[in-house]
């Protein structure tokens, strides 16, 4: 009896409420130069009619599967599509951004050409521009990230990133409706285990409309979810100290470059004095800009 071949890749794509833009963004997918892979969306209780565009597509291509639950969360709907994927490697791509078409390729052969590598990740571009890393400054080489680089900042986004997930199968996010960071935490814990190998070469494209979650969340649960983030980590692994103020101190400066981007002068000031305890704070970039925040405002 035949069985049916599992694909190399699983994209996971959670969507919510966007009939006019995920179209293109499933396009991107299905417009790809390797073609061993399905396409997992799941509909997060949408009150538009995304589920129809959804099920409309999904007819016309049989790589595509489609899961519909109600309305829990990225988090919930990116689980859901990880314990339903069939393939080898776990990828990922929010609804309202886009591959370019060597996105996979790209993905498959840094694969063969790092096969030590648990996580690989490519590069991507916002309004055109290389995302501008502090310390990632290079254009078609390889950088290796650890988990010291994912307590100071986030340099990789979900959507530049695949994962092998027989070396992790247990790897899930956690089972609450995170707001926002819920990325860098899932970074943290795969960081936690394993270093992941990122590529110069652009491959995605982030659509940086008005409309994204990013752009719609407070200021005050910005700050809340990604203490949240920190905190869940610190809480749930054992982390070697110098990891632990690493986080604290970051956590603190970033936190107080967004009240002070945000006119919150007292609220910003709080923060970047219990940060000027660590001796490291006077030798990063972030309190730096912090200080002349408090001028500019």
């Amino acid at each position: 009896m035949l069985t049916e071949k599992k694909p190399f890749f699983s994209v996971i794509m959670p969507v919510y409420n966007r009939a006019e833009l995920v179209k293109d963004s499933i396009a991107s997918v299905l417009s790809q130069r390797f073609d061993d892979f399905e396409l997992i969306c799941i509909d997060d209780g949408s009150t538009d009619n995304t589920l129809d565009v959804l099920k409309e597509i999904a007819n016309k291509d049989r790589r595509i599967k489609l899961i519909s639950h109600q309305n829990k969360g990225r988090c919930a709907a990116r689980n859901n599509g990880i314990n339903a994927a069939s393939g080898e490697w776990i990828a990922f791509l929010d609804s309202d951004d886009y591959y370019l078409e060597n996105h996979l390729s790209v993905m498959y052969q840094l694969i063969q050409n790092f096969p030590s590598f648990s996580g690989i990740a490519t590069e991507l571009v916002v309004e055109s521009k290389i995302r501008d890393y502090a310390n990632c400054n290079y254009f078609k080489d390889q950088k290796i990230f650890d988990l010291n680089d994912f307590a100071e900042a986030n340099p990789i986004s979900l959507n530049q990133f695949c994962y092998r997930k027989s070396h992790y199968p247990d790897l899930l996010f956690p089972d609450i409706n995170i707001l926002t960071a819920e990325d860098l935490l899932f970074f943290r814990m795969f960081s936690y285990r394993y270093k992941i190998l990122k590529s110069g070469i652009i491959t995605n494209f982030v659509n940086s409309h008005v409309n994204r979650s990013v752009n719609l969340i407070s200021t005050e649960q910005f700050v809340y979810w990604n203490k949240f983030a920190t905190d869940y980590f610190i809480e749930n692994y054992s982390l070697p100290d110098k990891i632990n103020a690493k986080l604290r101190q970051n956590l603190q400066l970033f936190i107080s470059n967004v009240y002070l981007s945000s006119n919150y002068l007292k609220k910003g000031l709080g923060e970047l004095i219990k940060v000027m305890k660590y001796p490291s704070t006077y030798t990063d970039i972030h309190f730096y800009k912090a200080i002349a925040k408090i001028f500019i405002n």
